[in-house]
């Protein structure tokens, strides 16, 4: 049996039948998904409003507060407001880590929108985005065995089985509108290079780690993309300083480099860098990282880890560029981004579930590289790994966390490795 499937074009166009069914499906699931996490408070989504809050009323100098640890909870400075809204412990507010753009554009619907009300208008919004979200991702990772919608049957899977998806939705992410927007400018890239740049840009003007997927941009060989994605970067960034003035971006600066110095040792974050950590207290060259069950800690980390992390990165990175920079075909790019989503999560500061929605949902392109059988038990191996099942089954264990940490990073590395096998196997040239 070849592992190796005939390469064509694009996935075959669904039958009417098959269409009807994906979207009715996914029609469903966004009446759920309304029901399921309307009214819920969004802990990360809360860090917007308190930013948005502060600047309305003429307290800039409260919106880049941080516990002094950072993952602490919410900022005490945030105490106050945080208690004359009414909010439980159980309700917090995490620091705000964005550029100062988006707190000024906040700013005005927090004068109208109390907390929750803003998170359902966000939750409405982002619902729209994930739809968004799926229907491009199958344009871009759907191989010719798969139905429409089975590739919308597998999203929705990712969406309400894995801990990402649950992490995803609960939270009410940020990253669910960074996700939208790069999965857009992918898809754009030969449609329209100019607009692929722009959203590329606005992915990245919310988090700084899009802009790695301007790579693309070269591998498909569009150089007007890129003049555009600088272009509006730029204009984004000259806004943002007029609106919101300097002192606030050296603010957002200072917030970045006190979180990057730090990092959680959770069933959240089974982040490698924390496991390169704990490998050097196995050794005696570190102190014991705690290993009890249902364990949450903020640790400190050792800037070697850091350096570590990036020689490995680049060390892949370099046959990455060498074999994709002669494949710019549709699936040789849809193949590089989810290795570079993939990448992200791995070998990043931080490795939060929900940074696993892109990659999950670019999962089935490896069936551009490798046959029916193969990629389907791929597949279901990673929705297994990823599921909320497997996390509630080994939090609550003595060692749950390292076993989980460590599933988590050899998976999501065997995948990487399979992405690029894939990226191999695709044709030279157009």
């Amino acid at each position: 049996m070849s592992l190796t499937p005939p390469l064509t074009a694009s996935a075959a166009r669904p039958s009417q039948v098959d269409r009807v069914v994906g979207y009715a499906v996914l029609v469903l699931w966004l009446v759920w998904a309304w029901g399921a996490f309307q009214g819920a408070w969004a802990n990360d989504l809360a860090a917007l409003w308190f930013a948005g809050h502060f600047h309305a009323s003429g307290q800039p100098d409260l919106i880049y507060a941080a516990p002094p640890m950072f993952f602490g909870g919410t900022p005490p400075a945030w105490e106050g407001l945080h208690a004359a809204l009414g909010l439980a412990p159980n309700q917090p507010a995490y620091p705000y880590i964005y550029p100062p753009l988006w707190a000024g554009l906040a700013a005005p619907l927090t004068r109208v929108l109390a907390p929750q009300a803003f998170f359902d208008l966000a939750l409405a919004v982002h619902l729209a985005m994930l739809a968004g979200s799926i229907l491009l991702a199958e344009r871009l990772a759907r191989p010719t065995f798969l139905p429409f919608a089975g590739f919308i049957i597998w999203a929705l899977l990712v969406l309400t089985q894995t801990a990402s998806g649950f992490a995803l939705l609960s939270l009410n992410q940020p990253t669910i509108t960074v996700s939208f927007f790069t999965l857009l400018a992918i898809w754009l890239i030969r449609r329209a290079p100019a607009a692929a740049g722009t959203a590329l840009a606005l992915a990245a003007a919310i988090k700084l780690t899009p802009i790695v997927f301007a790579a693309l941009l070269v591998q498909a060989r569009r150089p007007r993309a890129i003049a555009v994605m600088v272009l509006t970067g730029g204009a984004l960034a000259l806004a943002s300083v007029a609106l919101m003035g300097w002192p606030l971006h050296r603010a957002f600066l200072a917030q970045l480099d006190l979180a990057s110095e730090k990092s959680v040792w959770g069933m959240v974050n089974p982040s490698l860098r924390i496991l390169m950590l704990d490998i050097a207290s196995q050794l005696g060259l570190a102190e014991p990282l705690p290993q009890g069950a249902g364990n949450v800690t903020v640790l400190i980390m050792p800037h070697w880890t850091k350096l570590l992390a990036v020689v490995l990165a680049l060390a892949i990175a370099v046959p990455v560029v060498l074999a994709a920079r002669k494949r710019p075909s549709a699936q040789a790019v849809t193949l590089v981004a989810l290795g570079f989503s993939v990448a992200l999560f791995l070998f990043g500061p931080l490795s939060w579930l929900h940074y696993l929605e892109l990659p999950l949902l670019l999962l089935p392109a490896l069936g551009f590289g490798f046959g029916r059988v193969p990629s389907l038990a791929l597949l279901a191996a990673m929705a297994a790994l990823n599921s909320s099942e497997l996390l509630l089954l080994l939090g609550p264990m003595p060692n749950g966390l390292a076993i989980y940490s460590w599933a988590m990073v050899l998976g999501w590395s065997a995948i990487l490795t399979a992405t690029f096998v894939a990226l191999i196997r695709q044709p030279r040239g157009e």
